[in-house]
């Protein structure tokens, strides 16, 4: 009642229209369906639909517990900025101002014991762990039923966000994210935390810190499947395991290491650096190291396929990191990297200058974190679990789990292969308890282990004929056949693939898309009149043309009017071979908060983002794209045709693999604010045009593999900043690099190429035969 109260005071007040309510009523269904329960008032306030000031003018008049339950920790949250299989992760700011992220553990999931337990130990983990590669806890409770955790808020993609945007990363980034998640995760363990899930979703990517050199600044979170081994008081069952029954194996199967994937339960820090290293391997190669229909041929490989390498090394990766990477990738532990000590030493072997800006970096921390200083201690802190000798370590085992919970039944041990003998064990020292877990109740399972290494004082024992380890291996291939098939056929069920609607449905059936579990539309073709609008209840959704010939019209609209629009609020969102045609101006308007990914459309008009989000891939867009409040555009693959190509008042806009094409007066590509960053690009000006990149006003750029032609001055700059260039080409009618103000001698200019002219104006810099390097503008779509 009270939050009806405070909804129709807005309304009477002329605070809020009803279209508005009504958006935000179905973005309450949408978080209902995730177990969320959030008042229609928050809700309202979380859009943007109401200013501070209005909401502070209402809370006079109105008292309420669910307007009160909207302050977690003195936090008032603002908007879901993310969601994932525990519940749903909100920006949220104090009244000083400070920002943070908020988890809300979904109600659903909450009224599970084991649960709830699962996000105790996330808060107990993460609580404890202060470090600059780790996201940082700030607060953890429970409020009229609803457990929380108060994080920092990251301003940065995950690394799973980056590389499907971007693509992979290069060799020099992936061996910095090595060294910062290996820092990192070092200090989680010698804490005695575990983390267990160590993947790119994981793995968040901070803008660069203030005078350090480097491309990001990487910071692992979620900590929810973390192993805490050190706590006050007793460590309860679930401490010692699993936090589930023994021999289920949590975790992501493309990054998770063979004991895991195989049930065991004594893991230790080679699980995770394991882990680290198929992530950097994923990042560096743009793919993971397995590949399988379902996640139990996947972990059936974690098991029993090495590590492919062969695919650095025709990528180009040294040798170095080659083989650092196989030592972490061992599927025996005992041959594996066995501490983080023995990482970072061989980051630093490889890599010593980019260690050491790094160690620089964590010296500025202060003597509060003094151990951060001495990455390569030798001893670990009293009190963390050393590692056992393990004689299970190489026993591969996958269990497939089936239906109901019965009592397992007598194991069917199947040979695959003998491991030889090692050399010395790591360190051992009694478990942390004396005596295991009872046995769990677990569903049915076939198991597949290898046998033991026998050693000279053991007897030998007979082994299972040759006919029956074809048959149990005959049996798992089965299994695993028909998971895969039955996925398959899943898949390929109509409900999974979309619904078909033509011209004449869509708006109906786009109005009613919150209350389907259906997510994406396949448009026929037709011509789609105009305008558009996706806002909060459109989260998840991706529109995608069935066949070519999908054409969005704007109908009588004007300059002013949007042919499509994403509204606050809106996240996930994708339209795909989708045809875009306003000839009267905006194509696009992106809200703040909206994020979005166009996918193969062809756009005539512009694209203007306020506060947005965008990515863009193989887009062919006849006019301009804008941003400013701070907004991000991601541009790959694609072709601009328009004067301005691009132009950046704040935020930050990334391009890589694409052409932008100007002509006539002005420039190509304006940076008045914010950060620009162009790698493999074609600035082209037809006809001539008086500038190829603008940067004035402080705008900042950074150029690798830029070729710049058709145009009277290459580049200009004025008060701004060109902290990095590496491969740029200019073809210039009269002055290559035009240069005003301050050029700080620790910025990174090689591979210099001028024709002009003037090759450089007011600076003293030698220029080369060398610019931009063919093969990287090769992957430019053309003309």
């Amino acid at each position: 009642m009270e939050d009806q109260r405070m909804v129709q005071l807005a309304l009477d007040n002329r605070m809020l229209t009803n279209e508005q309510v009504e958006r935000a009523k179905k973005e309450q269904q949408v978080l209902a369906d995730r177990g969320v329960e959030r008042s229609l008032y928050f809700l309202l306030l979380d859009l943007g639909y109401m200013t501070d000031v209005q909401a502070r003018v209402l809370r006079k008049y109105v008292s309420s517990v669910n307007v009160r339950a909207l302050e977690v920790d003195g936090f008032v949250l603002q908007g879901r900025i993310g969601s994932g299989g525990m519940g749903d992760v909100f920006r949220a700011v104090n009244a000083a101002g400070q920002e943070a992220a908020i988890k809300l553990l979904s109600s659903k999931l909450a009224k599970n014991e084991e649960n709830a337990r699962r996000f105790q130990r996330e808060a107990r983990a993460s609580m404890r762990l202060k470090h600059p590669h780790i996201t940082q806890s700030l607060g953890a409770g429970e409020f009229e039923g609803q457990r929380y955790l108060v994080m920092e808020l990251v301003k940065g993609p995950s690394l799973k966000q980056r590389m499907s945007e971007r693509g992979k990363l290069p060799e020099d980034q992936g061996v910095i994210l090595l060294w910062q998640m290996a820092s990192a995760l070092r200090y989680a363990w010698n804490r005695g935390v575990l983390h267990r899930d160590v993947k790119p979703a994981n793995i968040m990517l901070a803008p660069p810190r203030g005078g350090v050199a480097e491309p990001f600044c990487a910071k692992i979170c979620d900590f929810g499947l973390a192993k805490v081994m050190i706590q006050e008081g007793p460590i309860d069952e679930e401490s010692k395991g699993m936090l589930t029954g023994a021999g289920m194996a949590l975790g992501t199967p493309h990054y998770m290491p063979p004991e895991q994937a195989s049930g065991q339960t004594d893991l230790d820090q080679r699980a995770d650096i394991y882990s680290l290293a198929a992530s950097v391997y994923h990042a560096l190669l743009g793919q993971t190291m397995h590949h399988g229909k379902s996640s139990t041929i996947i972990m059936y490989k974690q098991v029993t396929e090495s590590a492919d390498l062969d695919p650095l090394r025709s990528l180009g990766i040294s040798d170095g990191v080659v083989k650092l990477m196989g030592r972490m990738l061992e599927k025996s532990r005992r041959r594996r990297l066995n501490t983080w000590d023995e990482v970072l030493a061989g980051v630093k072997a490889i890599a010593p200058g980019v260690v050491e800006i790094q160690e620089e970096a964590l010296r500025q921390v202060g003597t509060s974190a003094a151990d951060l200083l001495s990455p390569f201690a030798q001893s670990a802190p009293v009190n963390v679990p050393a590692q056992h000798a393990d004689s299970s370590s190489d026993q591969k085992m996958i269990r497939i789990m089936s239906t109901p919970a019965v009592k397992m039944p007598p194991r069917r041990h199947v040979p695959v292969g003998v491991v030889p003998p090692l050399s010395s064990s790591p360190l051992s020292s009694p478990p942390l308890s004396s005596s295991p877990p009872p046995p769990p109740v677990l569903p049915p399972m076939i198991v597949v282990q290898a046998p033991a290494v026998e050693r000279a004082d053991q007897p030998s024992r007979p082994q299972p004929s040759n006919r029956r380890r074809v048959v149990v291996v005959v049996l798992l291939l089965v299994v695993a056949l028909l998971g895969a098939a039955l996925g398959t056929w899943s898949l390929l069920q109509p409900g999974n693939q979309g619904q078909r609607v033509s011209p004449a449905t869509f708006a109906v059936v786009l109005a009613g898309i919150g209350a389907q579990d259906q997510r994406t539309l396949l448009l026929e073709p037709g011509e789609y009149p105009g305008p558009w609008r996706f806002g909060a209840g459109h989260v998840g959704v991706t529109i995608r043309a069935l066949d070519p010939g999908v054409r969005v019209i704007g109908t009588g609209g004007t300059a002013e009017v949007p042919l499509v629009r994403f509204e606050s609020g809106l996240t996930d969102f994708s339209l795909i071979d989708v045809e875009l045609v306003h000839a009267q101006g905006m194509a696009v308007e992106a809200l703040p908060g909206a994020r979005a990914t166009l996918s193969g459309c062809v756009i005539t008009g512009e694209i203007t983002g306020h506060g947005a989000h965008l990515v863009m891939r193989g887009v062919t867009l006849s006019g301009g794209v804008q941003l400013d409040l701070q907004g991000t555009v991601s541009l790959e693959s694609s072709v601009i045709t328009h004067q301005p190509a691009i132009t950046l008042r704040d935020g930050r806009v990334e391009v890589a693999r694409s052409r932008l094409i100007g002509g006539g007066p002005g420039a190509v590509v304006q940076v008045l604010g914010g950060q620009l960053d162009l790698d493999a690009v074609v600035v082209d000006a037809q006809p001539s045009s008086t500038v190829g990149i603008d940067l004035v006003n402080g705008g900042s750029a950074t150029l690798r593999d830029v070729s710049i032609q058709g145009v009277a001055i290459g580049v200009r700059c004025d008060a701004a900043r060109l902290p990095a260039i590496s491969g740029l080409s200019i073809s210039a009618s009269d002055i290559g690099v035009s240069w005003q103000g301050p050029r700080d001698p620790g910025w990174s200019w090689e591979r210099l190429e001028v024709r002009a002219p003037t090759p450089v104006q007011g600076l003293d810099l030698p220029t080369g035969e060398e610019g931009a390097r063919p093969e990287r503008l090769e992957l430019v779509p053309a003309k």
